[in-house]
């Protein structure tokens, strides 16, 4: 029962700082000191309920839903960074209804059985490694849709863009930022299979592996065009769209069909 109060409590909290900062920042006025105070707690209980979901009595619960919410976890604690640094508002608001959103689901539907990772280091670093390359790619592909939607309306409707959604080349360049710690996060966790035990590697299942290696190979191929031919703005937007659609796919596509169809 505590723990659906921390899920439902955390969703209210996300749900209630979305529509204040919406009603406050589609009428260019300032949010509270009070936010930043609010959405760290909304933070800290999401993190609870995706540590008390995966850490379990019987092992760790790496279900659909679990993996889910600690995605977003980790892709808030970074938007929450760059609300305190930059003033991000644009990155929080596509953010907070898909955060609210993983700790809805994760209350509503049932975990899996549970495994023991004890002992199993390389397992453990490797499973992390994957949550947070998806996490940073999440926040990616959130601000790439940011990108195409600024680039879009200066382009046709420029007196709509409110100025809480920052500069276009301010957006470009964190995007690419993104891009490049989630790439290297990701070339981690592929170098940490070579590592895995043969029974880890088996339960990989093949369509996720290529699936995966096709999003890393288009994000690798994006990022060398950035830097050698200055690749940028729209372009790079659409690629990063594909690159994360791929990853998801292999993913939680994967773990859909698994754990839901078969």
């Amino acid at each position: 029962m505590n723990l659906v109060w921390l899920e439902i409590s955390g969703f209210v909290l996300y749900c209630g700082i979305l529509v204040y900062a919406w009603l406050r920042l589609s009428k260019n006025a300032p949010l509270s000191q009070h936010t930043s105070k609010i959405l760290f707690i909304a933070i800290i209980l999401h993190g609870l309920v995706a540590y008390l979901n995966i850490d379990g009595v019987g092992g760790h619960d790496f279900g659909l839903f679990n993996i889910f919410t600690m995605t977003t976890w980790i892709a808030m604690l970074l938007v929450y960074w760059n609300l305190i640094r930059h003033q991000a508002y644009a990155l929080l608001m596509v953010s907070l209804p898909i955060a609210a959103a993983s700790l809805l689901e994760v209350a509503i539907f049932d975990g899996v059985a549970p495994i023991s990772l004890e002992g199993k280091f390389i397992d453990i670093l490797h499973i992390l490694l994957g949550i947070s390359a998806m996490s940073i790619l999440l926040l990616a592909a959130l601000q790439a849709i940011l990108v195409l939607y600024i680039d879009k309306g200066l382009r046709h409707h420029p007196a709509a863009i409110h100025s809480w959604l920052g500069p276009l080349q301010s957006m470009e360049r964190y995007l690419i930022q993104l891009l490049s710690i989630g790439f290297l996060i990701m070339s981690l966790a592929f170098i940490l299979v070579l590592f895995l035990p043969n029974e880890a590697k088996q339960q990989q299942g093949l369509h996720k592996i290529v699936l995966t290696f096709l999003s890393w190979a288009v994000l690798g191929g994006l990022l060398f065009g950035h830097y050698k031919r200055g690749w940028r703005g729209v372009f790079a937007a659409k690629w990063t769209l594909v690159s994360v659609f791929l990853l998801l796919l292999g993913y939680f596509g994967s773990k859909l069909v698994i754990e839901f169809i078969l």
